[in-house]
């Protein structure tokens, strides 16, 4: 009698053991799911459940699993399950279109979805909870994360600098010049900047602007000096600027700088902590 109970303890140990584990992977994956949000879009043909991705700054934060037609035939719910980590991506205000192949003479973006397939790219709101976001195409919208501040410049005297030149800083690109104008009493030039809004905190009340030379030289017996700077310098010219080490506060879009014919000599002295 003891051996055919001990038998059946053996017997039921195992199937145990299975189930206390099938029960603890199953706490951990409900443990890491975050959220679910309802996307719509016009159409979702380039949309795979269980494939297509939800990504920030190239990094997964969900995935699509399970699309749907909507009740009036217009357009399409996306249902995506988001990560843990990632649930302000489930608040107000939060923006998601569908990165597609784009091609054009200022840019050439989201060729990786030849290879890896169309991805939803997001950006986390500010507000409360939300399920229910509208989303778009990227094709018709600006990636959200170009988002920029314009501010404007004036100058006397307008030399090499046109629509479409860099603005620089610290050498990189980190803006263009969209537009330049004369003003109203013709006295200056109105030239029109875009800074992306990652690098918009860059320009501060006290910011200084000058118009960037490709080709600088200084020839004298002891003291001679020949620099080149990059290529798209030197056949467009361009823009720079920098910031005193005790740098002002954030500068407002849409305020106006003086722009100088050239770079202040203390500025390569100028070293600022601008987050």
């Amino acid at each position: 009698m003891m051996k055919n109970i001990s038998s059946t303890w053996y017997f039921w140990v195992f199937p145990l053991f299975a189930v206390l584990i099938s029960g603890y992977l199953l706490y951990d994956y409900f443990e890491q799911r975050g959220p679910e949000v309802k996307i719509r879009f016009e159409e979702g043909s380039r949309i795979t459940p269980g494939k297509t991705e939800v990504r920030f700054r190239g990094v997964r934060v969900g995935i699509v699993n399970d699309i749907r037609i909507t009740d009036d035939k217009k357009a399409v719910e996306v249902f995506a399950r988001l990560e843990k980590h990632a649930a302000e991506f489930a608040n107000e205000g939060t923006k998601y279109w569908l990165e597609t192949p784009r091609v054009s003479f200022e840019e050439i973006r989201g060729l990786d979805t030849l290879v890896e397939g169309s991805y939803i790219s997001a950006v986390p709101g500010d507000g409360p909870k939300a399920e229910n976001f509208q989303g778009r195409i990227g094709t018709d919208l600006k990636n959200p994360l170009e988002e920029t501040a314009l501010f404007k410049l004036e100058t006397q005297r307008l030399d090499s600098v046109s629509d479409g030149d860099t603005l620089f800083y610290r050498g990189m690109d980190v803006g263009t010049v969209t537009k330049v104008s004369l003003s109203k009493t013709g006295q200056t030039i109105n030239v029109q900047i875009r800074v992306p809004w990652e690098y918009a905190r860059l320009v501060r009340t006290n910011t200084v602007f000058w118009r960037k030379a490709g080709f600088q030289a200084k020839l004298g017996l002891f003291n001679s000096f020949v620099k080149m700077n990059s290529v798209d310098a030197l056949l467009r010219g361009g823009i720079e600027f920098a910031t005193p080490t005790n740098a002002g506060a954030k500068a407002k879009a849409g305020t106006t700088f003086i722009l100088l014919g050239e770079a202040p000599k203390e500025t390569e002295k100028w070293n600022p902590v601008l987050d």
